[in-house]
């Protein structure tokens, strides 16, 4: 819960920040408690010089001034966004398989961690003893362990080799890399994990940033896109997930599209989803869906206008409307004729795409895009 202090001396200003502030808290619903303080020694010993002054969870964030409505909501924005676990990306983690597709999302993962200079967690999630293609010596749980971080550090080694880079397991404790295409063991963890993949999975993601994931596997993590582990991860998990088909190259995220709902196109989702883009000089092509002869329509242009101010001449917004039954396809189809790369869906308190994702044929047109696709929770992406 946030805590919210209003200082000032029940002065004109005063009541105009506290009207300011509960508007903004209507635009910008939060978990918070306001207090009102106006005994002269309090607001003294706070370290507040000047009223009215405005104070979130022991910060000054205004002082001095009356800020507008915009202004206070404006400063919540900014405040979560740095809160938000996509914006800060210190930790991303890749459940792998052994197969073809996790080795594509290990690649897309490594891409990102040089990026954002994150932290590589590579999981293994075993939930039989009878794994793995080498013969265990003991026969026991912990020898097939073994034999599975032996094998995890042989695909590691070899998937990352494939794009030259050099990677030396930790049981061979090599030296520190000299050159900077070299991962050292501080920047990459390994893990074999019992259990099934997605509880791992799902408790995993409390503690990282980011999951990323291949769509279609062998077995174990990385099942068909929304089926399965993959359904699941996507709408239990604790932070953003990245779903990476298994034959898409990585060039980066140029065309970004957000699939927006009145549910999603709240500022602070959209201001995630832009900062991540930007990190990759992305131009973000907003898409309303919904049904025809919708209602609301004026609300979000007007919220659009609000964020393009977030825009800028190099990257422009770009906004388009889609209605129909077969909502997923016609993203299919505009991501296709605008050359998009990746596509970002919002969940909020994992209703509306819930109901969306989990049919069939909304299954299949996913997959069938062939674009790597991040989902969002709107409810529980923030750091703790």
């Amino acid at each position: 819960m946030t805590t919210i202090k209003i200082f000032g001396a029940h002065d004109a200003d005063t009541r105009l920040l506290r009207d300011n502030l509960t508007l903004a808290l209507s635009t910008f619903p939060m978990d918070s408690r306001v207090e009102e303080i106006s005994e002269p020694n309090k607001i003294r010993f706070s370290g507040v010089s000047t009223t009215p002054a405005l104070m979130l969870d022991g910060e000054v964030v205004s002082e001095g001034k009356v800020p507008t409505v915009q202004e206070i909501t404006d400063i919540f924005q900014n405040r979560f966004l740095l809160k938000s676990k996509i914006y800060r990306l210190r930790t991303i983690t890749v459940p792998v398989d052994m197969s073809k597709p996790a080795e594509t999302a290990l690649i897309f993962a490594w891409h990102l961690a040089k990026k954002f200079e994150a932290k590589l967690d590579i999981i293994y999630a075993m939930d039989s003893i009878f794994e793995g293609s080498l013969p265990s010596a003991s026969g026991f749980l912990s020898g097939y362990k073994k034999t599975m971080e032996s094998e995890l550090e042989a695909f590691v080694k070899e998937s990352l080799g494939k794009i030259d880079v050099h990677y030396d397991p930790p049981s061979q404790k090599p030296p520190a890399p000299k050159d900077p295409s070299e991962l050292s063991d501080q920047s990459v963890s390994l893990s074999v994990l019992y259990g099934f993949p997605e509880a791992v999975i799902e408790e995993r993601s409390r503690k990282t940033d980011m999951i990323i994931m291949g769509t279609t596997g062998g077995g174990g993590v990385a099942r068909d896109l929304f089926g399965s582990v993959s359904t699941e991860v996507s709408r239990l998990s604790h932070c953003p997930v990245l779903f990476i088909p298994a034959d898409v190259v990585f060039r980066g995220f140029k065309e970004v599209l957000y699939a927006s709902n009145f549910d999603s196109l709240d500022a602070l989702r959209v201001k995630q989803a832009v900062t991540f883009a930007r990190r990759f000089g992305g131009r973000m092509h907003f898409v309303h869906v919904g049904p025809a002869n919708e209602r609301g329509l004026e609300l979000i242009r007007k919220l659009f206008e609000v964020d393009y101010q977030h825009a800028a001449p190099e990257y422009p917004f770009l906004f388009s409307r889609m209605a129909g039954d077969d909502v997923v396809e016609q993203l299919n189809e505009y991501a296709l004729f605008n050359g998009i790369d990746l596509m970002i869906l919002v969940t909020h308190q994992r209703t509306f795409w819930e109901n969306i994702l989990h049919k069939s044929i909304t299954r299949k047109a996913l997959v069938g895009a062939g674009l790597p696709l991040l989902v969002m929770h709107s409810d529980d992406d923030m750091l703790k």
